[in-house]
């Protein structure tokens, strides 16, 4: 299982970092007012000595971390247009990988690599099944559907399939006759759109535009179990992921 941060994550924190630094003053107003009122609370434990008087001064101290945390990330959401889309974003990616990890305890799937970077893009997550062969996911937070947006969403999800079976070609070794070997890029490939968001509730059961499947985050489990069956052995599986990883590693070392 990954733990590499996903795309719109690493780009809330630089959103964050760079509001920070462009907005010192307030970020030291703020810390000056956590000091201080957590000093005045610590004084006032050691002057009244007592459990509960320690209780309090804790629960005051978290209650403070809380409020100057909130405030700044409140602040950054208020002034960066952006950084509300990259926050959906990540919280979508979140909620995938909470799926992932249900339907690996079931034994639906060996395991998968997210956020693997491309020149073009990033592919969310490149999921080894254990008899539904590869899946492409794209996690997608909506508030809405249109036909503009599954337009362009599922043109993106095309382009992923197409990347990633490149990707197998390049990461996977040749025999000496040239050819592939069976972990090749014969196990099929899928591409899918996970939806989050309130626009997830609206979405059909089944729903395929030109080869991708838009799928209801919640129901993901399901649908992986309902996929062609395109079996991909363990040692197969195993042989892909590290390859893939690996390949992830070293693009990200030069980015």
């Amino acid at each position: 299982m990954s733990t590499v941060k996903s795309y719109p994550s690493r780009e809330l924190r630089r959103l964050r970092t760079r509001w920070l630094m462009q907005n010192k003053n307030a970020v030291s107003v703020a810390c000056a007012f956590f000091l201080a009122s957590a000093l005045i609370a610590t004084w006032l434990g050691v002057a009244y000595s007592t459990r509960a008087t320690w209780y309090l001064v804790g629960v005051l101290h978290a209650g403070l971390v809380a409020t100057v945390l909130h405030f700044l990330n409140s602040a950054v959401l208020a002034h960066e247009p952006r950084a509300v889309f990259q926050l959906r974003g990540a919280w979508g990616e979140d909620n995938t990988r909470s799926e992932l990890q249900r339907a690996k305890k079931r034994k639906l799937i060996w395991d998968w690599v997210d956020s693997i970077p491309l020149q073009a893009s990033d592919l969310d997550h490149v999921v080894v099944t254990r008899s539904g062969g590869v899946v492409v996911l794209d996690s997608k937070f909506r508030t809405d559907l249109t036909s503009a947006g599954v337009a362009e969403m599922t043109v993106s999800a095309a382009r992923a399939r197409v990347r990633t079976e490149a990707l197998a070609r390049t990461v996977l070794p040749r025999e000496r006759s040239g050819r592939r070997r069976a972990t090749g890029t014969s196990v099929a490939v899928t591409p899918c759109i996970v939806l989050w968001g309130p626009a997830r509730r609206g979405m059909p059961e089944e729903h395929v535009v030109d080869g991708v499947h838009f799928v209801d985050g919640n129901k993901l489990v399901q649908w992986l179990e309902k996929l062609p069956t395109s079996t991909v052995s363990q040692e197969a599986g195993s042989d892909l992921l590290i390859r893939l990883r690996k390949f992830r590693d070293l693009q990200s070392t030069r980015s």
